[in-house]
Formats: structure tokens, C-alpha cells, sequence
């Protein structure tokens, strides 16, 4: 369970890195090349509107990941330990009916006509390069409800890493130890 943890963290980390840092890159050359040679670059606003889109639908499995979505958490004061536990399992199993839900329904609509016979105005990529985002966040995220679900009915916290910060999880999940980068 760890292991698989572990490579879906370097994959969500990976996808949502390359996405912000591709978008970076083109918003910092779109504006240099208009300030220093008053070139504008055709592609780049909705370049970087799609990389954002991405990195939205990626980055919603991160704070799944830790568990920072929003909660309401009205009855785990009154509740023990059990009691909260199954509460977590509830929560999560609704997430996962959710989840599913919205993602089936988002790889339907991927290969309606529409999407595979459109393009977007700039780029004329066809639509579905873009609504793949959808479907593609969505499957993750329920990899990883799934992953805290089981996790949940095994008696263990639902982040594989309990009580470390979340730079000590992000530095385990990269593979990096004490600080320092192993290259």
C-alpha cells in the first residue's frame, strides 16, 4: 500500500510540477518577448489557460491527498474514537460514490462527437485534449479515496504518512532524505 502510495504521490507531483512550470515559462516569455521585441506570442494565453485547468483538476488530488478538502466535522466532538472512525469511512465512501460519479460521466463525455470533431480557437487542438483534464483528475482522485478508504478500514490514519509535516511527506514521496537532494 505504501509502495503504491508512493508512485501515485511522484506521478500527481510530477504532472501538476510540469504543468505550473511549463505555464511559468510561457507567461515569462510572453512577457519578455512583448517588452524587449514587442513580439506577442499567438499561443501562448491559451497555452497557459489549459496548463492552469490541468494543474487544477491535478492539484484537487493533492489536498485529498493530505486531507484538506473541506469537511464538516459537526458531530466529532461528540463522537469516540470509533465513532469518528466511521464517520472518516462514511465520508470517504461518499467521496468515492462522488468521485465516481463525475468521472464516469467525464469519460462519456470525452468521446461524445462534439468533443473529438471540435478544436479550440488558437491552438486547434482538438476539444477533448482539453476536457481530458476532467476525466483524468477525476480517476486519480478516486485512486486516492480508494487508497485512503482502505487504509481507513485497516485501522490506520488516512495519510500514509500520520503526523509528518507535509514538507516531510513531499521529501519522502520524492525520495529525498535529511534535507538534501539525492542525484
Amino acid at each position: 500500500m505504501i509502495r503504491f502510495s508512493h508512485a501515485l504521490t511522484r506521478v500527481e507531483n510530477f504532472l501538476v510540477c510540469t504543468c505550473l512550470a511549463v505555464a511559468t515559462l510561457v507567461a515569462i516569455a510572453q512577457v519578455l518577448l512583448r517588452a524587449i521585441f514587442n513580439i506577442h506570442l499567438w499561443w501562448g494565453e491559451e497555452t497557459i489557460v489549459y496548463l492552469i485547468i490541468y494543474s487544477t483538476f491535478l492539484g484537487a488530488i493533492i489536498t485529498l491527498r493530505h486531507n484538506e478538502h473541506i469537511a464538516v466535522k459537526v458531530f466529532e466532538p461528540f463522537l469516540g474514537r470509533i465513532g469518528r472512525r466511521r464517520m472518516d469511512i462514511l465520508g470517504i465512501l461518499v467521496t468515492i460514490a462522488y468521485l465516481a460519479i463525475v468521472g464516469f460521466f467525464a469519460w462519456l463525455l470525452l468521446f461524445e462527437p462534439f468533443s473529438t470533431s471540435t478544436v479550440t480557437p488558437t491552438l486547434k487542438l482538438p476539444l477533448w485534449v482539453v476536457e481530458f483534464s476532467v476525466p483524468l483528475g477525476f480517476t486519480l482522485m478516486l485512486l486516492r479515496a480508494i487508497e485512503i478508504l482502505v487504509r481507513l478500514i485497516r485501522g490506520l490514519p488516512a495519510s500514509v504518512d500520520g503526523d509528518k509535516s507535509e514538507f516531510e511527506r513531499e521529501e519522502e514521496a520524492l525520495g529525498l532524505g535529511e534535507g538534501e537532494a539525492k542525484l
